[in-house]
């Protein structure tokens, strides 16, 4: 397929992009921000995950009007994939332990996994240092979560 000026009646700027097996034109001629979101839509992404485009040299390319027409791989964003461990006390007899796999793709998730387990951060298993930044966590590692004293 030819990228170029002019398609089927559409004189705009036009860049072909494939995400695994779905391929779909994409007008560049608005801003940054709506070639993100005509991206988004047409690939039907409901998600704040980071992504890119990648053109056939493996050049990874800034969206915005004047970047190269030609053939682009959407990448999606993989996330940070850790395990954490989540004590729950059901009583004074015994404490119940479970663990959870999670992937976290944006410091706002990070903060929302946060507080809806009332933890302050989290601390790797054998570990002293307590993270409450998402850039900080390193991918597969295990960990457990941090309350305020006196929860």
């Amino acid at each position: 397929m030819v990228v170029g000026e002019s398609h089927s009646g559409y004189g705009g700027r036009v860049i072909i992009v494939k995400w695994g097996e779905h391929t779909r034109r994409i007008g560049i001629d608005g801003t940054a921000d709506a070639i993100k979101e005509a991206i988004k839509s047409a690939f039907r992404l409901r998600t704040k995950r980071a992504f890119w485009l990648e053109d056939e040299d493996n050049v990874i390319r800034s969206l915005d009007r004047n970047m190269p027409l030609g053939n682009y791989t959407l990448h999606l964003d993989e996330g940070i994939s850790i395990k954490v461990c989540i004590y729950d006390e059901p009583d004074r007899m015994g404490m119940e332990v479970r663990t959870e796999d999670k992937t976290l793709y944006t410091e706002d998730e990070f903060r929302d996994f946060l507080t809806r387990n009332g933890f302050t951060g989290l601390r790797e298993i054998n570990g002293y240092r307590t993270y409450d930044n998402l850039d900080d966590l390193r991918p597969g590692a295990m960990y457990h979560g941090v309350r305020l004293l006196g929860d």
